[in-house]
């Protein structure tokens, strides 16, 4: 019995070094990866509508791709609403083809304008492959050779950074490829022009604010119209009336001009400032009318009123500055 133990000891043994001794397999050749370095000039900026979400941008856009790749041919644009691309030339060289084309176009772009008019914004021009994915082909930003042109004037606004950056983008599906299992993520090369910009025209600005500052400086007046009898109710409140129907006017102005943002912003916060003003002044002018009509005397109420406007003025004031200097460093 120990012999036949023995023997199948040493059969085993032998089965296993001779597995261990064959040469494993060899693993799966990776994909001859394409690199391509993509650039950009940028000519011209134009047509930046807060209001609608998107802006035209015109430019070169170059690519340099090992072996005979053209980049541009199969690239997607995936922000643009409207493009056309002309002039187009390819060129075989030493460091691999070099393709180019000028590209005019409207691209989608979403702003928060709460801090108008002191908002910064940064433009993106994304740019993806339609064929390859990240296991093939790799963007790389020619961000050294890329620029703008100098004598660039953008209406209304002014460009502080340009940047083009690539990256890889990640997407949670297969994209319906059913070699691949259901929960497989497929990797894309991705190229972003990053343009920013900022306000430069305050004008707009205070033409937007000027009906509303006047607005509110006739509702802090009405604190001076002193009521001696308790006969001034009806015209005080019929100006407080018309100073809120041009508030609510003056923001409706502002949302056809700007665009509505998320949440709370800049112009909102000042135009709520005003409403709440004209509201604190027609129930002051309320109570001072009752007030007088059951014994207050006239020196009494001008001196309530008196306090009311200095104390209101000055809170409205520094309530605007704060509210403004906020803005301007959130940007």
């Amino acid at each position: 019995m120990r012999c036949w133990t023995f023997v199948l000891v040493i059969l085993f043994g032998g089965l296993a070094w001779s597995a261990s001794a064959q040469p494993s397999a060899a693993p799966l050749p990776r994909p001859v990866q394409t690199v391509c370095a993509v650039g950009v000039f940028l000519s011209d900026l134009h047509d930046i509508d807060t209001r609608a979400g998107r802006f035209g941008a015109d430019f070169w856009a170059w690519s340099v791709c090992t072996g005979d790749r053209n980049a541009l041919e199969t690239a997607e644009w995936l922000n643009a609403d409207e493009q056309v691309q002309s002039l187009e030339y390819a060129d075989p060289t030493p460091f691999g083809l070099w393709s180019q084309r000028k590209v005019a176009g409207a691209y989608r772009q979403s702003f928060d304008v709460r801090n108008y008019p002191f908002d910064r914004h940064t433009l993106r021009v994304v740019m993806e492959d339609t064929r390859d994915d990240a296991t093939t082909l790799q963007y790389v930003g020619d961000d050294r050779r890329s620029s703008m042109a100098r004598d660039l004037e953008v209406d209304g606004w002014r460009v502080t950074r340009f940047v083009v950056g690539a990256r890889e983008q990640v997407y949670a599906t297969a994209f319906g490829d059913p070699t691949l299992p259901d929960d497989t993520k497929t990797i894309y090369p991705h190229l972003e022009i990053l343009i920013d910009i900022q306000r430069s025209d305050l004008w707009t600005f205070w033409k937007l604010v000027a009906p509303l500052y006047i607005a509110s400086l006739l509702t802090l007046l009405t604190f001076l119209m002193h009521d001696e009898e308790g006969r001034y109710l009806s015209p005080r409140l019929g100006l407080l009336a018309g100073t809120l129907f041009a508030i609510v006017l003056n923001m409706r102005s502002v949302e056809d001009v700007v665009g509505e943002g998320s949440g709370l912003g800049l112009m909102d916060n000042i135009h709520l400032l005003a409403l709440l003003l004209a509201v604190l002044a027609i129930g002051a002018a309320t109570a001072w009318t009752f007030a007088t009509r059951n014994g207050w005397g006239p020196a009494r109420v001008r001196k309530w009123d008196k306090r009311f406007f200095f104390g209101g003025s000055g809170l409205y004031v520094l309530a605007n500055t704060a509210m403004i200097v906020t803005a301007m460093r959130a940007g």
